[in-house]
């Protein structure tokens, strides 16, 4: 989720040791033990969305993970479409990004991805609704 945001795997790196800190030195606040993913994926998302905010003007590495070799089923056109999605996830602004990361990539809740990014539910569901937008249109470029 973090390189998702971050585009960046040093980056992202940095952003799950912060995490894992800030989850040694909260853990006292976490009410809940059967929420730990969510808690730990809203601290990773505020910690990935603060790095983007302090390195404004820089621009991020493009987003080109490396994918392992196209399943028979699908062959060159499974990889393509994968890699052209994951260039319009990366084109997406970085709250749309974190967005489409936490409810999609790693199945939080509206309520979940909205108490992550410090939204309301209605932000959290606008950004996801002009994400799928733009990822729709990009793709239809690419076809």
């Amino acid at each position: 989720m973090a390189y998702l945001i971050l585009h960046s795997r040093s980056d992202a790196e940095e952003v799950v040791i912060d995490t894992a800190m800030t989850a040694w030195d909260k853990a006292a606040t976490l009410r809940d033990a059967s929420a730990l993913r969510a808690w730990l994926l809203r601290v990773a998302a505020r910690h990935a969305l603060q790095r983007v905010r302090r390195a404004r003007g820089i621009d991020p590495l493009p987003l080109l993970p490396t994918f392992q070799a196209a399943s028979a089923t699908g062959g060159a056109d499974v990889l393509s479409d994968r890699l052209s999605l994951t260039a319009a996830v990366s084109d997406l602004p970085p709250r749309m990004r974190a967005a489409v990361a936490l409810h999609y990539f790693s199945d939080l809740t509206i309520d979940d991805v909205a108490a992550a990014l410090g939204s309301s539910r209605n932000t959290v569901k606008t950004e996801l609704r002009l994400a799928l937008r733009r990822l729709r249109v990009a793709m239809d470029a690419n076809r």
